[in-house]
């Protein structure tokens, strides 16, 4: 089929540019839209299941907890303000409860559960992007991934045909919005006018620099939370901003079968995303 798509491709590319590289082209263009073409018709037949991402979620969080070592209250209570977070119903909160004790198990097949998932979606890759901040949000609700969740972390991504530098950059964002939200640091906070601060600045090395270093924390973590370098060039910074907009836009996640438990958290991520741009757009005077 891929060569007959191939070569009606050559043909008609030969007539509408009235010249045998047409075909030619034909030969390479082919394949690529017979592929973009198979991928469509398969997402098309994928019937997300939602309850699939919730579970795997809290299984993989439970499995988590347990790679440390005895799962502790304090493990089960950050996994219950995930839970109130996202503002879970009874149902799908007992769901997730059930989830995350299946992951405690010794024997928890975290593998084969991944590879479950990434069949669901992987035509649906911004759902499995956000599959991976949210599972890392999750972990870093108190502030630490020592080794062992980082080498979970890892088989995650192997699992979900993420690079390791992919999945270091999500830590290293999700790293940035943890410690964003630690200085409560807001979307209504960076409501401010140029004027505003510049006297926020003024007035800060009034106190002796501590709440100055404050706001230059801030300015780092929202460089993290863009996935770029303080030192990145303008287009740069605006070409990542747009990116993780449009990957965290409700509708479009909602059309790519992510679960409605989990859409107020990433609406939340948006508006983060945005305040964090907005902060950079302010430090370094740029529309």
């Amino acid at each position: 089929m891929s060569f007959i798509w191939t070569m009606i491709t050559g043909f008609v590319l030969s007539l509408i540019l009235k010249t045998g590289w047409g075909f030619i082209l034909g030969l390479f263009v082919g394949p690529m839209l017979y592929q973009t073409f198979c991928n469509k018709l398969t997402e098309q037949k994928t019937k997300a299941n939602p309850e699939l991402y919730l579970t795997v979620v809290f299984e993989v969080l439970g499995h988590l907890s347990k790679a440390k070592g005895v799962v502790t209250q304090d493990d089960i209570n950050l996994a219950s303000q995930f839970m109130d977070r996202l503002q879970l119903n009874s149902s799908s909160r007992k769901l997730a409860q059930d989830s995350f004790n299946r992951g405690k198990a010794s024997n928890y097949p975290l593998r084969s559960r991944l590879q479950e998932l990434y069949t669901q979606y992987r035509f649906r890759r911004n759902v499995l992007n956000i599959f991976c901040e949210q599972l890392i949000q999750a972990a870093l609700v108190d502030g630490v991934l020592d080794d062992k969740e980082q080498q979970i972390l890892l088989i995650v991504a192997d699992e979900l045909n993420i690079s390791h530098q992919k999945m270091a950059l999500y830590i290293q964002m999700m790293m940035g919005s943890y410690h964003f939200h630690q200085n409560n640091y807001s979307y209504q906070q960076n409501q401010r006018s140029q004027h505003q601060y510049d006297q926020y600045q003024r007035n800060n090395n009034n106190y002796g620099g501590y709440q100055n270093r404050s706001s230059q924390s801030d300015l780092q973590n929202a460089y993290k939370i863009l996935g770029v370098k303080s030192t990145a060039e303008i287009p740069e910074i605006k070409r990542a901003y747009r990116k993780l907009m449009n990957e965290h836009h409700p509708d479009k996640l909602v059309s790519k079968g992510l679960p409605k438990e989990m859409l107020e958290a990433a609406k939340k991520r948006a508006q983060e995303i945005q305040a964090a741009y907005d902060l950079i757009k302010t430090s370094r005077g740029f529309k």
